[in-house]
């Protein structure tokens, strides 16, 4: 009777557990945030990846053959400003963009210290800042943010594990396993599946809007179509609100201090926005009492670049059309 209850309490719990040994398995298979192992390119990927994390290995994987020496750090807004554009402007220079979605000062305070830690030749640097990302100073562990262990000096095992308690999180593994059986994005899948593959080059991480195409093909009723991502402006827009204090001030001025050992030729964009809403005025003081005034360019609130439509994909993200300008006015100045 013993035997038989132990029997049908194996095949229990097997019947429980070979769907969760089913999962792990294809886990580490699958490698759907491609963290597990080093990849030559990362185009194709259907799923959300840690942006930051992808730049960054990209770097660690050519810089010894292609010798980077130049920098565009920042948020999403960076894909305005493709290297190609950019290496126009510059004198013998390998560039490459070191971007996160959502980037914080945190992040790109501790890359910056860490090139100029491995020895690394910063020669130039396109930094793109907002009010968002100065506001952000402690680092962030979740999965889509968590910073490449080569930056942070965390192990390996604490970086993977991030991963593994993402993927078996309903908010993520519903979705997941949704689009591997039917292969069709769902717009409550959003923040897990792209809606549409991002074109990246794995050389400088340059990534084209596929929103792109469609505006070539389109043309101006693109911003008809989209018209609902564009959501009318207030008549009177307050500015953002000071983030710029202590913590910031100390990153910023070390991030100074490591241009100026470098004798780096740096360029500080403030992102144009759609809502025309303006940086604050304290936080540009401040900027300018760390940093060069004259390499601080503030292209936020109402002015002939955020007025114009086209310029824009949607409220949040600019184009490279209006990248191209505003870098044609920054180094024609």
């Amino acid at each position: 009777m013993a035997n038989k209850d132990l029997v049908t309490f194996v095949k229990k719990t097997g019947i429980f557990l070979l769907p969760i040994l089913a999962l792990i398995i294809g886990y580490f298979y699958s490698d759907p945030f491609k963290v597990n192992h080093t990849y030559k390119a990362y185009n194709n990927q259907p799923i959300e990846l840690n942006q930051g994390y992808i730049s960054w290995q990209s770097f660690l994987n050519h810089r010894d053959s292609l010798k980077y020496d130049s920098f565009i750090l920042g948020n999403s807004c960076t894909m305005a400003y493709p290297t190609t554009i950019w290496k126009s402007f510059l004198e013998n220079a390998n560039p490459i963009r070191l971007n996160a979605n959502s980037e914080s000062l945190y992040a790109i305070y501790k890359k910056i210290k860490r090139l100029d830690e491995s020895g690394v030749y910063i020669k130039n640097v396109l930094l793109i800042i907002d009010n968002n990302t100065l506001g952000k100073v402690v680092k962030n562990t979740s999965h889509t943010r968590i910073l490449h262990p080569d930056i942070s000096g965390i192990s390996e095992t604490e970086f993977k594990k991030e991963f593994i308690t993402a993927f078996f999180n309903p908010k993520f593994l519903i979705p997941y396993i949704d689009y591997c059986i039917f292969h069709t994005y769902r717009k409550y899948m959003r923040g897990v599946i792209m809606e549409k593959d991002d074109h990246r080059n794995q050389l400088t991480n340059d990534i084209r809007n596929p929103r792109e195409s469609e505006i070539e093909q389109f043309e101006r009723q693109y911003w008809v179509t989209h018209k609902k991502e564009f959501p009318a402006r207030e008549l009177h827009i307050d500015d953002y609100s000071q983030v710029i204090f202590n913590t910031q001030k100390k990153m910023l001025s070390e991030i100074c201090e490591i241009f100026k050992k470098h004798k780096t030729d740096y360029q500080i964009i403030i992102n144009p926005e759609w809502s025309q809403r303006k940086f604050n005025n304290q936080d540009l003081i401040e900027l300018k009492n760390i940093f060069e005034t004259d390499r601080i360019h503030n292209f936020s609130g109402k002015n002939i670049y955020t007025e114009n439509q086209e310029y824009f994909y949607e409220k949040s993200h600019y184009r490279p059309l209006l990248g191209r300008i505003i870098l044609q006015e920054i180094y024609t100045e």
